[in-house]
């Protein structure tokens, strides 16, 4: 197919992408530097901050390891901003698209500014992101990222050539077989991953903040991949958090209060119902973790009546039931809540990736027909906040943020369109280039 704007945005409204292709239409040509402050102007507040969202946030900050007094300046600075990067998954280290969304994003970034990566934990760690995994390009060989004298090199040696044989993907596994499918949201360190650090090269060694098996993984992954960008993109504020665990405990907060349209969504059956003839019987609310033949796997939990249920697991949709399994970690906040509370309770503006543009557009388009939130602030909703792309090299072959730490020369080309940082991601969305 040629490089051809009007095709490629034809070819993707065919593909069911009709919010990218709008998009795309009218930024393809745009210089990257252009569309990077066009991305950050369009950040207008429309809407009080409420003040759970702001404390749930300062609680994330201060679990990752910042001061009670960082968090809150921090949290201040959001509140004033109200931008935030949501296209990424929360993993050990990054990939190529992930690398070229936060070089466009940091182009543009405000002076005095903070660029707050809110990594979504509410996935297996099998998923496309490889969250439990060191990822890195064919341009290394594997004791390059993991010392030959590991007790396991061996089998991460036969791992990595079975691989070969089906892909060129490289990633050396930092988890069990066990935890494969589990979640990440509210995971635990492993003893490989501890084990395998103390092999690893100087350099992430370096960039990684201290571990210990039985600690918080989505806090060290969060500040690793943190270490890792600041490495690569001097100079820049950076701060990494769980947008899973915000979510968590800002529905702890306002839960406790019956006059909250996020109460109401839950538990007044009458508004429930509305909501979901709008949306759909079967969106997911939260995600769980159950015991399904002997492995652990996420599952997504649906209302069924007055009961959430999934395949294997059910709860009575009570506050007092929700509250509690919040609590204890058992509830991770599905996608649905999580981006309600962000763009439509409290006017964020989400960065996000070509999937997102299309599912906030539809969540815009849904409660505008509805009136339990703010009509007023759903329709001034930035939906369409793209920072898509993946990092090539001139041979056209895809740069990880560990090549560059493991010492990859290689720079942005930031002379780029954004039709051609896009580019190589077509194919990934049925388009042939």
């Amino acid at each position: 197919m040629p490089f051809d704007k009007k095709i490629i945005c034809s070819a993707l409204q065919k593909a069911d992408r009709p919010e990218l292709a709008k998009i795309l239409a009218e930024i393809w040509e745009m210089p990257l530097t252009e569309y990077a402050k066009l991305l950050w102007s369009n950040s207008t507040v429309q809407a009080p901050f409420e003040t759970e969202l702001q404390a749930a946030f300062e609680t994330e900050f201060c679990r990752i390891g910042y001061t009670a007094e960082e968090a809150k300046d921090f949290s201040m600075l959001l509140k004033r901003n109200r931008v935030l990067q949501t296209a990424t998954h929360l993993t050990a280290s990054e990939g190529p698209t992930f690398l070229a969304l936060h070089h466009l994003s940091l182009l543009a970034l405000p002076a005095a500014g903070t660029y707050f990566v809110g990594a979504y934990s509410g996935v297996s760690f099998a998923n496309s992101a490889w969250s439990g995994c060191l990822n890195f390009s064919s341009r290394f060989e594997l004791e390059e990222v993991i010392g030959s004298k590991s007790p396991t090199f061996a089998e991460l040696k036969r791992a990595d050539l079975d691989r070969l044989r089906d892909s060129e993907q490289r990633r050396i596994s930092l988890i069990p077989g066990s935890m494969r499918d589990s979640r990440v949201f509210q995971s635990k360190v492993p003893e490989k991953l501890v084990n395998l650090l103390d092999y690893a090269a100087e350099p992430l060694r370096r960039n990684s903040p201290k571990l210990k098996a039985g600690a918080e993984f989505t806090a060290w992954a969060a500040e690793f991949c943190a270490n890792q960008l600041r490495q690569i993109v001097p100079g820049k504020s950076l701060l990494y958090f769980d947008l899973n665990e915000v979510i968590r405990t800002y529905l702890l907060l306002v839960l406790k209060n019956s006059e909250h349209p996020l109460f109401h969504l839950l538990f007044t059956k009458t508004i429930r119902n509305s909501v979901l003839a709008e949306f759909s019987q079967q969106t997911p609310f939260f995600s769980v973790e159950v015991k399904h033949k002997n492995r652990i796997r996420q599952e997504a939990l649906i209302f069924k009546g007055d009961l959430l249920q999934s395949q294997n697991f059910q709860i009575e949709a009570t506050p007092e039931n929700i509250i509690r399994e919040l609590e204890s970690g058992t509830l991770c906040p599905g996608l649905f809540l999580t981006f309600t509370t962000l763009c439509f309770i409290n006017s964020l503006t989400c960065f996000g990736s070509f999937e997102q543009v299309e599912y906030l557009a539809e969540f815009k388009r849904k409660w505008l027909k509805l009136d339990l939130l703010e009509q007023e602030i759903v329709s001034a909703v930035n939906t369409a906040a793209l920072t898509s792309g993946r990092s090539l090299d001139q041979a056209g072959t895809a740069v990880h943020p560990l090549d560059m730490l493991l010492g990859l020369d290689w720079s942005f080309q930031e002379n780029q369109s954004v039709g051609e940082l896009m580019m190589p991601l077509l194919p990934r969305l049925g388009i042939k280039c």
